[in-house]
């Protein structure tokens, strides 16, 4: 299923049915003749300009202090940055949006902004490496502490914010993401945001996988929804950004942030990034349907020991995702018996599909966990997150299904 309203109307509403940004689209009317429209570029123009002239300081004094529209310096926002705030806002429901240089950035700033030493962060289980990485060495560094609920329950959640009280220590955020990476189990997410809203806490959501078409985590109560733009809402593995969506009193403080230490978005990269959206509900609609129908074949082969995409009713998180997502989305996992031997025997028979340590592209592309997006875990965090010796992450593009079964087929052997 699709979100409740359409790229289309998003686009459309946000300004982007052709036309440069603040342009009327007339030209002025010679002597007795009619105005008549002036031609407007159907894709939104690239603004790579790094700063901006004014006429006097008058005008430099009310574009700066926001009682004039405009722009200052590229750091600070530029035309391309904030069309696409306003369609990836419109897109997750939200008050406001942050397009960032990297996912990594924009859940970076999206802690940062909100939190300092000696607060502490409950995040579920399972996350991506490069996020156990973030809050587990680098947060450490400046005093925001991390531990782990062993599942992304409403549940488990209460029973450790319970552990630390008693304790004495000091929550104040609760990370998740829609669906985990590398297992795909489905987040609480009804649960957990009532439970953040009851302790008061900061409540961030990786939308990553899901994308908003999947899911709109912000209709349940107030978070901050963060999204690496590199994968799906891209798609096509020539843009690295990241997104956070979220209400303006939550966003606010992260552009403070972003715009003072230089986490923002390229023009070039906002405009591709752009130009990816357009195509976001074509594409994720396909590789939806063909992840599906990919997962259910790979139930039933030979040297599978298991498949775990939540649109099976095998899926531990099956249930729940009928209830929470909008779609079961577009990435699996699967578990190979022989470990990681046979992982690579599979890979190296591989033509279609590539080895590639990213997803949501449109191209279809599997990657090894264990080595890649968790590979600077130990072994015991690894297995934590499901990053099994023998588990491969598919990530299906829109190529014909049949091509990506007839792949798999023979690369399984």
């Amino acid at each position: 299923m699709m979100a409740e309203e359409g790229l289309e109307t998003v686009l459309a509403r946000a300004g982007l049915g052709g036309g440069a940004v603040g342009h009327t689209g007339r030209t002025e009317a010679e002597p007795g003749r009619a105005a008549s429209p002036a031609p407007e570029p159907l894709s939104e123009p690239i603004f790579p300009a790094s700063v901006y002239r004014f006429a006097d300081m008058t005008r430099v004094d009310e574009v700066w202090d926001g009682l004039r529209e405009g722009f200052v310096y590229r750091r600070l926002g530029h035309p391309n940055q904030a069309v696409l705030e306003e369609v990836l806002a419109r897109l997750e429901g939200a008050e406001e949006a942050l397009a960032c240089s990297s996912g990594m950035g924009a859940l970076y700033s999206a802690v940062i902004a909100h939190l300092r030493s000696g607060d502490h962060i409950v995040a579920q289980a399972g996350l991506y490496g490069g996020t156990q990485t973030l809050l587990t060495g680098e947060l450490s560094r400046l005093g925001i502490t991390c531990s782990f609920a062993p599942a992304a329950t409403g549940e488990a959640f209460e029973e450790a914010l319970r552990a630390l009280e008693a304790e004495g220590r000091r929550p104040r955020a609760m990370l998740v993401e829609t669906l985990a990476n590398p297992s795909l189990a489905v987040a609480e997410l009804p649960a957990l945001s009532a439970l953040a809203a009851r302790r008061g806490l900061l409540f961030i959501v990786d939308n990553t996988f899901a994308t908003p078409l999947g899911c709109r985590p912000l209709k349940w109560g107030p978070a901050l929804v963060v999204h690496s733009a590199t994968k799906f809402l891209n798609g096509h593995s020539d843009v690295t950004a990241g997104v956070v969506a979220g209400p303006k009193e939550l966003v606010g403080p992260l552009r403070r942030l972003a715009t003072a230490v230089g986490l923002t978005i390229a023009p070039f990269d906002a405009w591709l990034l752009l130009r990816g959206l357009r195509t976001l509900h074509l594409r994720f609609e396909r590789q939806q349907r063909s992840a599906l129908e990919v997962a259910s074949w790979l139930e039933g082969r030979r040297g599978v020991k298991r498949v775990l995409y939540p649109g099976l009713p095998s899926h531990p998180s099956h249930g729940l995702a009928l209830r929470v997502l909008d779609g079961f989305g577009a990435v699996l996992s699967f578990e190979l018996e022989g470990g990681e031997e046979a992982v690579r025997a599979f890979v190296a028979r591989l033509k279609l599909i590539s080895l590639a340590p990213s997803l949501g592209e449109t191209a279809t592309t599997v990657t090894y966990p264990a080595r890649t997006s968790h590979r600077s875990l130990s072994l015991e965090e690894r297995e934590a997150a499901g990053a099994y010796p023998g588990l491969v992450r598919l990530s299906v593009g829109t190529e014909d299904t049949d091509d990506i079964l007839e792949d798999l087929d023979q690369a399984l052997g």
